[in-house]
């Protein structure tokens, strides 16, 4: 039978969904029966059922999905599933079994509690933000160590308590083993599907810029950890405003999707996590890569040693934060701005510095802020520098700043210097933000106690962060 899509064609594959599920459960005996409907995707219907377990969850793949080729392709996914096996972490949905029955796939899942975060993004309180995100990242670093990545990380594909204190990610239908270069259908023949939510999706994944395998893995599993974070900040799917502007030209969706930067302004979430968001859905993936899915993790104490080590007895809060010519004179004054506020903080945190602006590594085209303090912290001889470039950059759809951030420590012991040095790149905000001064500066702190919190754990001359 072919569906064309209509309502009428949706309600009968529904209907027939349902029917499989009932005499599913009535072919497992009397503790087994029906419940609501949790979800429906493209790909199959899923249902709450009752066992002599506790609650479930019965995936029931649609017909086109369960038979010919691609039933054949469903089957090694079910079969990957389900070799993950019981396991251990909480924030991961449980995969039971599955296979054929009265002629569809199956596959029995933990019922995960609560409902789907993507229809609870307005309600989510802030001081939730972090453990939901520390939640997921787990899952996601239980599957990395099991040599596979999810996919599809995404609010849609993430229950949680009403209370919003239990997160668990859903559909390990989705994932890749970071090493296979083939995948299971999506990676034969030449059209290449990418499996995954195009919105959601970073631009080396969307139009295969670069082979399968645990780089381009690792970037993706970053852009949707960030994508996620984003969703939570905002209350908003990400790109919704474009996905609405574009739903019947899905190459110009593309085009939003892997050009522009997307808004990341709350002033009622903390700065660290809109940092984190924006360094995650940086379009260069390389650059993105430099974050790690620990990165995500709920680590309150992270910062508070870290700045200790560099010098700084933390007095009160983090304060809030057309042609050549006139490029320069862009940059000269945001550097300048820049240059004060960071000035101004560092005094607040009881540090005395010498702080300059100079030419950046790019020439006209970038600025460097300088500041340079000896820390007595430690009762030897050490110079801490924190470096903050901005640079200019020209790209579609618009110009945008750029650059990195660098701290050094030297230890000066008999004489013999020790050099610590760690840095990454930044990312990209549009040079016509308007509140570009205060998120530049914002940037600049959360640089900053990053960078503290890598050097506090560096051992050679040179960690990367």
């Amino acid at each position: 039978m072919v569906y064309n899509g209509s309502a009428v064609d949706e309600s009968h594959v529904r209907a027939g969904a349902r029917k499989v599920a009932d005499r599913w459960c009535r072919n497992r005996g009397a503790d087994w029966s029906m419940g609501e409907q949790l979800g429906e995707g493209g790909t199959a219907s899923v249902f709450e059922v009752t066992s002599p377990d506790g609650p479930r969850a019965l995936k029931v793949y649609n017909e086109k999905f369960s038979s010919g080729a691609r039933g054949e392709i469903e089957i090694e996914r079910i079969k990957q599933q389900i070799d993950i096996g019981p396991h251990d972490c909480p924030s991961l949905v449980q995969v039971y079994h599955g296979g054929e029955f009265s002629g569809r796939l199956c596959l029995l899942m933990s019922r995960a509690p609560g409902s789907e975060l993507e229809k609870h993004l307005k309600d989510v309180p802030r001081s939730s933000i972090r453990e939901i995100m520390n939640q997921v990242a787990r899952a996601c670093l239980f599957l990395q160590k099991m040599d596979l990545c999810h996919r599809d990380v995404k609010a849609a594909n993430i229950y949680t308590t009403p209370d919003f204190a239990k997160s668990t990610l859903l559909d390990v239908s989705v994932t890749r083993k970071l090493h296979d270069p083939v995948g299971l259908g999506t990676d034969h023949g030449d059209q290449l599907p990418v499996l995954a939510t195009a919105r959601y999706s970073p631009p080396e994944y969307l139009f295969r810029l670069i082979d399968p395998g645990a780089d381009l893995w690792h970037a993706l599993t970053v852009y949707q950890l960030g994508a996620l974070l984003h969703d939570l900040i905002m209350r908003t799917p990400l790109f919704q405003a474009e996905y609405e502007q574009c739903k019947d030209n899905r190459y110009r969706f593309a085009w939003f999707v892997a050009t522009k930067i997307p808004a990341i302004i709350a002033t009622d979430v903390d700065g660290d996590l809109k940092f984190l968001a924006r360094r995650a859905l940086n379009k260069d993936w390389k650059r993105r890569s430099e974050l790690k899915i620990e990165d995500f993790l709920n680590d309150p104490a992270r910062s508070t040693l870290a700045l200790q080590v560099v010098g700084f007895g933390r007095r009160g809060d983090t304060p809030p934060g057309g042609g050549l010519a006139a490029m320069h004179a862009r940059l000269d004054r945001v550097a300048d701005k820049l240059d004060e506020h960071l000035a101004k903080y560092f005094r607040e945190q009881g540090v005395t510095t010498r702080h300059e602006v100079r030419p950046g590594s790019h020439g006209d085209a970038s600025r460097s802020v300088e500041l340079t303090w000896t820390n007595s912290a430690t009762g030897r001889s050490e110079t801490i520098r924190f470096q903050f470039e901005i640079q200019w950059i020209e790209k579609s759809p618009g110009a945008c700043f750029g650059g990195f951030a660098k701290l050094t420590r030297t230890t000066t012991v008999d004489e013999k210097k020790q050099v610590q040095q760690v840095d990454f790149s930044l990312p990209d905000i549009p040079e016509d933000e308007e509140t570009l001064d205060e998120t530049l500066f914002d940037h600049a702190i959360q640089a900053f106690e990053k960078l503290a919190a890598e050097i506090s754990r560096a051992k050679g001359n040179r960690v990367a962060v």
